[in-house]
């Protein structure tokens, strides 16, 4: 009757033996793992230069792209700067007899080329324009008996630097050289006498400029200007106040 015991004693101890092997691995899984300093040292000093090479090349690119856009500025404008303007105002012609002058209407017209577009420089872009202008104005004086009349035609080539107010404004200055043509007559009775001569010209002056856009991509503009400009023929010294509009395309 007492033999189940040694039994029960050996299935005991079995089981023990079997159950340590299970718990020091399972002891073992809950342990935290390993964490080596050196090798997460080593992977952040390979992963910064990635990092700071992908920034490198990406401050590249963008100092390319804009360059590459200040190279195209010139390319990408639609309008050409080219234009023609008629013109109109008030002349002081020099008076031989004295006085402030001899006030005649005078009208021309021009043809302007905006030609800083050639510098690629945005600002500078926006500066510089030239005219080439033809004005004329005509002078009488006498009686139906005696009488004496003189044509001016005032024919110049000036270059213009602007300060802009605006991207649309401008207070410009000009100087240039041209001729001055003239034709003159001097009648008696029913008889007349003519004489024509040509000399050289200088052209100075100060005006406002404005070029407002009149299509949505600015292909064509409206010009006009109010200026005030100054002819030196010889020794005389005449006076124009004129306004003038156009189109620049």
């Amino acid at each position: 009757m007492r033999s189940p015991a040694p039994a029960r004693l050996f299935t005991l101890l079995a089981g023990l033996m079997l159950a340590l092997p299970a718990a020091a691995q399972k002891k073992e899984d809950d342990a935290p793992l390993p964490y080596d300093d050196d090798a997460a040292a080593d992977d952040g000093a390979t992963s910064r230069p990635k990092r700071s090479r992908r920034s490198e090349r990406l401050r590249e690119e963008d100092e390319d792209a804009q360059a590459r856009d200040e190279r195209l500025a010139d390319t990408d404008d639609p309008n050409y700067g080219v234009g023609a303007e008629l013109s109109a105002g008030l002349n002081l012609l020099d008076a031989s007899r004295g006085g402030l002058g001899d006030p005649r209407f005078s009208f021309g017209a021009r043809l302007t080329w905006e030609f800083g577009r050639l510098i690629a420089d945005e600002y500078l872009r926006e500066m510089f324009f030239a005219d080439v202008q033809w004005r004329f104005a005509v002078t009488q004086d006498g009686t139906q008996q005696v009488s004496a009349w003189a044509s001016q035609h005032f024919l110049t080539l000036a270059p213009a630097v602007v300060w802009p107010i605006s991207k649309v404004f401008g207070l410009y200055g000009q100087v240039g050289v041209g001729v001055n043509a003239h034709f003159t007559g001097v009648r008696v009775d029913q008889r007349e006498v003519q004489l024509q001569g040509a000399r050289f010209l200088f052209q100075y002056g100060l005006g406002l400029r404005g070029r407002p856009a009149l299509t949505r991509d600015e292909a064509v503009r409206l010009t006009w200007r109010v200026e005030v400009t100054r002819y030196l023929r010889s020794y005389m010294h005449d006076t124009c106040f004129e306004a003038g509009v156009g189109l620049l395309f």
